[in-house]
Order: C-alpha cells, then structure tokens, then sequence
C-alpha cells in the first residue's frame, strides 16, 4: 500500500486518497487528537459536520475545566448554477447546534463575501493540526486530503493568536489591512525535528503567500504540484515560462471541475463571490493539456452527497521545500482567513513526493470517462454515493478536460503539444503497467474465440447466399 504516514518525533504527516487507496484513518487520527485534550482546545474549522468528530469535541466540552472554543465560517451558501467544483456548502452551524457545542462556538464572517476557510485545530498551547481537509465525511474519507499534527510552542502559540484575532468583535477584512500587510517580512520559521516551518496566515499575510510561492517557483529545477485548482494571477505567470519548456521537471494533478470553475471566471473562481470573465489569454491555463499534468477522476459538485474532490493544495519544490495548508492557490485565497505551511525539510518532501507518485499512478488512466467500473479500476472503492452519481450519468473527468481543452484552444494559436516528462522512478513500470489495462482491456472479440466466431460468422452467410442462388436458379437448371 502506499505511503499514508510520515513520522518524526514531533512531526506527523497523514495523506488521504479513497480513490488511490491510500488510508491514513483522518477520522480516528482527528478523534484521537481532540481526545487527548487536557486543558484547551480552539479549532478554526471552515467545514464542520462530522459525526465522528462533533462526537469526539461533545466529549471534551463535557470535561471538568477544560475550555473549548469553536470558530467555524458562518458565511451564506453559494453553490449556485455552474459552480462545479468546491462552493460553500450550509449545516454547519445546526451540526454544531445538534451535537450542543453552540454556546461554545462563534460564528465568522456572517456578513459580505470574506470565508472563514483556516482548517486548523491547537491543542493545550503545545500542538497544532492544520492541513486541507475540513471536518466532514468527505473531508476525512473520500476526498485527496493531507494533515500535518506538529508538537511544537512556538508554532502553537501562533496560530492561538490567530484563532484569538479570529474569534474577536473586531476580526474584520479591509483592503487596508492587505495593503499594510504587502510590505511585511515573511513569517519567521519555528525549528521543528531539524525541519524549518514558518507559518503564514491569510489576509494579514497580503501578498506575502503568493509572493513567497512565485519565489519558489522561479528559482526551482523541480517542481510537483497537486492542487484542487490553480488561479492565481502571479503564480500563473511563474509557471507560464514552463509551457514550453519541456525539459523542465515539473508534474501535477488538478481537480477538473475545480478548473472548470476557474477558467470561467478568469482565474476568480472560488468562495470569494468574483464573477469577471476569462480573459482571451487563456494561455494562463496551458497546464491542462500538458502531459506533465493530470485531472483526478473526480465528480463535480452535487446537492445531498458528500464530495469527493481532488482537496489538496501543495507545491514541492526541488525536493526540499513543502507548501502546504488550507491555502488554494488562487487570488481570492489571499482574502480568506487561511493558513499555509512553507516547510523545508528533504525528509518530509520525500514523504510528499511519495503521496504525489501513489497519485499519479493511480490517476495515469484518469484522461479517460469516469463510471462506476474505471474508478473501481483504480485499486479503491469509492464511496456508495460517488459511484452512484457516475453511474447515473454526472459529467466525468474526461467531459471536463475536454471542454477546458476546447475552451482554451479558441483562444490561443496552435502550439506544439508537451511531449511526456514524467522522469524515472521505480513506480513507473508499474504505473505503465496499470495504464496499459485500463486503456486496452481487450473484449473476447479480439482473440482466437472472436477468430472462429468470425470464421463460422462467414460460412454461415455464404451457405445462405449459396441456398438463395440455387432456388432463384442462377446455379442449377
């Protein structure tokens, strides 16, 4: 089985893919960490809605001098038509209500357009659990998610401050703040295991995210990128010079539909409400015909089930560097509350890197339609509900891709297609191999039965004609 847990002394790195078969039980990981609570617990959760998890804080709220406090996002619903990526889903703030922690809980942004989208959770003032998944069904079992649980003070002691600013009367989002915030120095890092972590935050962070991503990626010689969408403005520019450059080794996975949504609005799509047009330069999104990249087979969004999203959002740069948090990779993230980790630690890259080949892998067949058989095929079931959606005919990664190919061909001259860069490692025969089935995956017509089926399909019809001709007397007089 592939890699689900990386471990250090005060590290852990869990990855989650239902698809890929990759199971680092997030659900027991989560309950296990809550439940180790001894004095205080603050959970900045953008999505809360797990039985499981509600269950496990319901335990904690009833313990003797523990304090626990909630922050969820509380802002209106959006998934209205043509959103088919990841829109913002409602029931949180009844979950909460259900499971008795309202009184314990305070609800963010109930008014304009800013989320509350931070999925982190600081334990006694010693640990944090941050990371892409939201505390769902979906989140925590179906979805390509990955979690980090760091012991560690200092980082701790930042995200309390941020939970703090959160949860306060005065947590508010002006373009003032972010115009302050452009001109801060990065966040310095915490020591961690021999691993460098400095810790951003969103939108006191302004442009320092994206900017400290555009440097990243600028000076790399290798990059890996697995991410629900890819929008932002600057960052597209970083990697634009990588179009047609195919010696560059750079790979990546990509939600479909979250693309979908992207290229529709212009590189704006996401939770922040922005509708503005895609531009004629679609020459943006070139990375989704690029055979270095790959949709996941993932379906689109639909009312009344869990979701199955390709969730992640990391960048691995040059075996070193890992970003990773609740931080999409797109311009309205900057105006979210989020977090993004920039970790340099080789150790954890390689942890990374290994959760992105168990991806690819699995996905290399993901160009073709998605049903009920080729997921099945992957080497994981996916959930009840997922697969019935495939099996009544929702769009598939395929239809996706194919009309983000269509679209972004109108607009653009033609270009020489990205020949495959995929590089050597030892999963790749195996990878090929798993291709190779789920593209051929031969019919009996196509082997010695089909031959004498054919052969006895041909005597058949000549001794019909010959009959024909003998009563009709054009043989025989």
């Amino acid at each position: 089985m592939a890699i689900s847990t990386y471990a250090s002394a005060n590290i852990r790195a869990y990855f989650q893919s239902k698809r890929a078969g990759i199971d680092a039980q997030l659900v027991a990981r989560v309950v296990e960490f809550i439940g180790a609570t001894q004095a205080t617990l603050d959970c900045a959760i953008y999505d809360l809605r797990h039985p499981e998890i509600l269950a496990a804080l319901a335990r904690v709220a009833a313990k003797p001098h523990v304090r626990l406090r909630i922050a969820f996002d509380a802002s209106g619903e959006r998934n209205g038509p043509g959103i088919t990526g990841d829109p913002k889903p409602s029931g949180t703030h009844q979950a909460i209500a259900e499971a008795g922690l309202l009184e314990r809980a305070t609800p963010i942004h109930e008014h304009g357009r800013h989320l509350m989208h931070d999925k982190f959770l600081v334990r006694d003032g010693r640990e944090v659990w941050v990371g892409s998944a939201n505390m769902t069904v979906g989140g925590l079992e179906l979805q390509d998610n990955n979690c980090l649980a760091i012991a560690s003070q200092p980082l701790a002691a930042r995200y309390t401050a941020t939970f703090e600013e959160l949860i306060s009367p005065n947590h508010h989002h002006e373009d003032s703040r972010n115009a302050k915030a452009q001109s801060s120095p990065p966040p310095a890092p915490v020591t961690v295991d021999g691993a460098q972590i400095a810790p951003y935050f969103a939108p006191a962070a302004g442009e320092g995210i994206e900017d400290a991503l555009i440097e990243a990626i600028r000076h790399a010689r290798r990059i890996r990128i697995f991410a629900f969408l890819l929008g932002d403005p600057g960052i597209l520019e970083a990697l634009a010079p990588l179009a047609s450059n195919h010696a560059f080794d750079i790979r990546g996975i990509y939600d479909p539909h979250g693309m979908q949504d992207v290229m529709r609005t212009g590189g704006h799509a996401g939770h922040a409400g922005k509708s503005a047009h895609a531009a004629p330069d679609d020459s943006r999104f070139w990375f989704v015909h690029d055979k270095r990249f790959i949709a996941a087979p993932t379906h689109g969004f639909a009312p009344g089930r869990e979701q199955d999203f390709m969730h992640n959002k990391v960048m691995i740069i040059d075996d070193r560097m890992v970003f990773t948090g609740s931080y999409n990779f797109s311009e309205n993230a900057e105006d979210n509350d989020e977090t993004l980790l920039a970790i340099d630690s080789p150790a954890l890259a390689e942890a990374y890197t290994a959760y992105f080949d168990a991806l690819e892998a699995a996905y290399g067949g993901a160009r073709q339609p998605v049903a009920a058989a080729a997921v099945a095929s992957t080497g994981a079931a996916v959930g009840a509900g997922a697969v019935a959606v495939a099996e009544r005919g929702h769009t598939g990664s395929q239809d996706v891709v194919d009309h983000l190919r269509r679209e972004h061909s109108r607009n653009q001259p033609t270009r020489e297609r990205a020949p495959a860069a995929r590089g050597t490692r030892a999963a790749k025969a195996g990878r090929h191999e798993r291709v190779s089935r789920a593209k051929s995956n031969p019919s009996a017509l196509d082997g010695p039965i089909g031959a004498v089926l054919t052969l006895a399909l041909l005597t058949a019809l000549a001794l019909v004609a010959f009959v024909a001709l003998t009563l009709a007397g054009v043989l025989f007089h």
